[in-house]
C-alpha cells in the first residue's frame, strides 16, 4: 500500500473510532494490511454466472456472508470446479479446505486431457501446492480448532503460497469459513437431468443400451440449483 492509500485508509478508520471498539478497529486494520479474507465478508467469486446467483440469493434473503455459499447434495464436484478455478490462472488465489469428512481429493482439481470443457477444471499440478487441506475430526470442536489455526498459518507459517492472495476457507461437513458444504445448504448439486428410456423399450433393449446411457449421463455434467437460479458445469472427464 502506498503512502496516499495508507492516509486514506487511516482517515476512514479514524472516522469510525467513535462507532466501534478498539478491537474492531484493529481487526479492520489487520484485514487491510494482510489481505486476510477472514476479515472480509465477501471475497470475490470470479465466475460471472455463479456470482450473479449468489447476489440474487443475498438480495432475496437479505443475508450477509459468511458463508458466501452453503452447498448440499453431491457437492464435491462443485467444490473441485470452484477451487480449481480460483487457484489457477488468471486468478492465482490460494484456498484453505477444512475437511471433516476426509473425502476431498486435491488431485481432482486438475482436468482430464479429454475434458469437453477444460476451463471447468483449469488447475495444473503446480497449482495444487496452493490448496491447503486440514483434516480435523468430526464435530464443532474439531472445526473450531482448525479454523483457529488457519489465520496464523496462512499469515505467518512456512508455506508456498506467500506470493498469492488468500481467497478464503472452505469447510466440508461443518460450518465456518466462506463456503460450507454438507447435508444442508441453499445451493444443491445434482447430476444434470437426462431423458429416460424410450416408451415401449423392452428390458433386453434397455440393458443393451445401458453403457451408452451411462456415457450420456456422465457427459451431461452437473447442476447446482436453488430457488434463485441454477449454475451448470461440466463433468471432469477422466476423473469420475
Amino acid at each position: 500500500m502506498d503512502a496516499a492509500g495508507a492516509r486514506r485508509v487511516g482517515a476512514g478508520l479514524l472516522g469510525e473510532v467513535e462507532e466501534g471498539s478498539l478491537e474492531e478497529l484493529l481487526e479492520s486494520l489487520s484485514g487491510i494490511v494482510t489481505n486476510n479474507p477472514s476479515r472480509r465478508r465477501n471475497p470475490e467469486i470470479p465466475m460471472a454466472d455463479l456470482s450473479a446467483l449468489v447476489a440474487r440469493y443475498q438480495r432475496a434473503t437479505q443475508s450477509a456472508s459468511p458463508p458466501l455459499l452453503s452447498v448440499s447434495g453431491r457437492y464435491l464436484p462443485f467444490l473441485y470446479h470452484l477451487i480449481s478455478t480460483l487457484v489457477s490462472r488468471p486468478h492465482n488465489y490460494t484456498v484453505v479446505v477444512v475437511d471433516t469428512e476426509h473425502k476431498f481429493d486435491v488431485t481432482r482439481l486438475v482436468g482430464g486431457a479429454a475434458a469437453a470443457q477444460p476451463s471447468c477444471y483449469p488447475a495444473t499440478p503446480a497449482d495444487l501446492a496452493h490448496v491447503h487441506v486440514y483434516l480435523p475430526g468430526r464435530g464443532r470442536e474439531g472445526v473450531r480448532a482448525a479454523l483457529a489455526g488457519v489465520d496464523e498459518f496462512m499469515l505467518h507459517g512456512a508455506h508456498a503460497s506467500r506470493g498469492r492472495a488468500w481467497w478464503g476457507t472452505v469447510v466440508i461437513g461443518g460450518t465456518g469459513g466462506h463456503v460450507n458444504a454438507g447435508w444442508k445448504g441453499w445451493l444443491r448439486v445434482d447430476r444434470a437431468e437426462v431423458g429416460g428410456f424410450a416408451v415401449g423399450l423392452s428390458a433386453e433393449e434397455a440393458l443393451a443400451e445401458r453403457e451408452t446411457r451411462q456415457r450420456v449421463v456422465d457427459a451431461a455434467g452437473w447442476v447446482a440449483s436453488s430457488p434463485w437460479g441454477c449454475y451448470a458445469f461440466a463433468q471432469n472427464e477422466g476423473r469420475r
